[in-house]
């Protein structure tokens, strides 16, 4: 195909996508996650580094189940397996074999989601955070601004809390992005921009609790880009997933670190990026992001919304975070104009 038909081919897909695209359905509850390689740049077989990363593999994600797709944050546990949800309130857990297959994969309804009073916006999860001590899980919905708190494997809702500062949100603009820190302490970034920067809440503790108060700061993105996830990594500092689309460049994203330490009240912040992804590397609306150690080495894992459409795909990456950029723990400088 030529480059203008590509071109074409590719407004074509993104005008189809901005008004809701054209939904994948199967009737069907298989548990089945089939995977199937792809390689990081096919021009370019060998190309390994992107910035602070190296490439390690990618696959993309396919199942027959109806609800599978529009993935919107992954966690991986201490147990090696992973844990994901999508936009329409569907939990997805999975683990990978050491010869690249999908082991146990489970496909379901987040709990207590489901009945006659519950619509489309209740199911719209978008963040989701996991604490390894307790096994508990963190989700933020953005249809009806909300954060909901599950035990142990899911088995059931154990809290529920409607912020008043989330419910000043534009609707499906709400908290994209949600992370429990080590000390307890979770930070959530609104989707929604306001003069490209985003609003963002450092929590004192478990945002369900009564006695949690909130410190509202400012976060700028890379210039034309959102948050779509963030995780902390070992060391303490923040690994964010910013994601672009454009009818010309197709979708993008960034990687950058934010040291949770610059954060204070009505602070604006930026974040270094140390990778970025454009054609003709592998891309897609990349929304989620998890870390793994493995001995005394550190990997970063991408997974993409395909929005329930037939132009996009669910994409899993996996990156090893270059040592020197995990050594050299840059700062989050504060923002120009703030």
């Amino acid at each position: 195909m030529s480059a203008k038909l590509k071109r074409l081919a590719l407004i074509i897909a993104l005008a189809v996508l901005a008004v809701g695209g054209v939904r994948t359905i199967y009737p069907s509850g298989s548990q089945d996650i089939n995977l199937r390689e792809l390689p990081l740049n096919s021009d370019n077989l060998a190309q390994r580094q992107v910035g602070a990363l190296e490439f390690v593999a990618a696959w993309e994600l396919r199942s027959h189940n109806e609800n599978f797709g529009g993935i919107s944050a992954l966690v991986a546990l201490t147990n090696g397996r992973f844990v994901a949800i999508g936009d329409a309130g569907t939990l997805i857990r999975f683990g990978l074999t050491n010869d690249g297959r999908i082991d146990r994969a489970t496909i379901a309804p987040l709990p207590n989601l489901q009945g006659p009073k519950m619509s489309y916006k209740d199911r719209d999860s978008e963040g989701l955070t996991y604490d390894p001590d307790s096994g508990q899980y963190w989700v933020s919905f953005e249809g009806k601004h909300a954060i909901r708190r599950y035990s142990t494997s899911f088995a059931q809702q154990t809290g529920l809390v409607r912020p008043t500062i989330l419910q000043k949100l534009p609707r499906n603009k709400g908290a994209e992005s949600m992370v429990r820190l080590q000390d307890g302490r979770f930070i959530i970034i609104a989707e929604s921009l306001d003069d490209d920067i985003h609003s963002a809440w450092m929590f004192s503790g478990d945002p369900i609790e009564n006695a949690t108060t909130a410190t509202p700061f400012k976060f700028r993105p890379p210039v034309g880009y959102r948050v779509t996830d963030a995780v902390q990594l070992p060391d303490g500092r923040i690994a964010i997933l910013n994601r672009a689309v454009g009818f010309l460049s197709g979708f993008t994203a960034k990687v950058s670190l934010l040291n949770p330490e610059s954060i204070s009240r009505g602070s604006v912040l930026s974040a270094d990026v140390i990778a970025s992804l454009s054609a003709p590397l592998l891309v897609d609306n990349m929304e989620g992001v998890t870390v793994t150690n493995e001995g005394n080495k550190l990997f970063l894992w991408l997974i993409s919304d395909n929005n329930f459409t037939i132009f996009q795909r669910t994409i899993l990456m996996k990156f090893r975070l270059n040592q020197k950029a995990d050594s050299k723990k840059p700062e989050a400088d504060t923002a120009p104009g703030s």
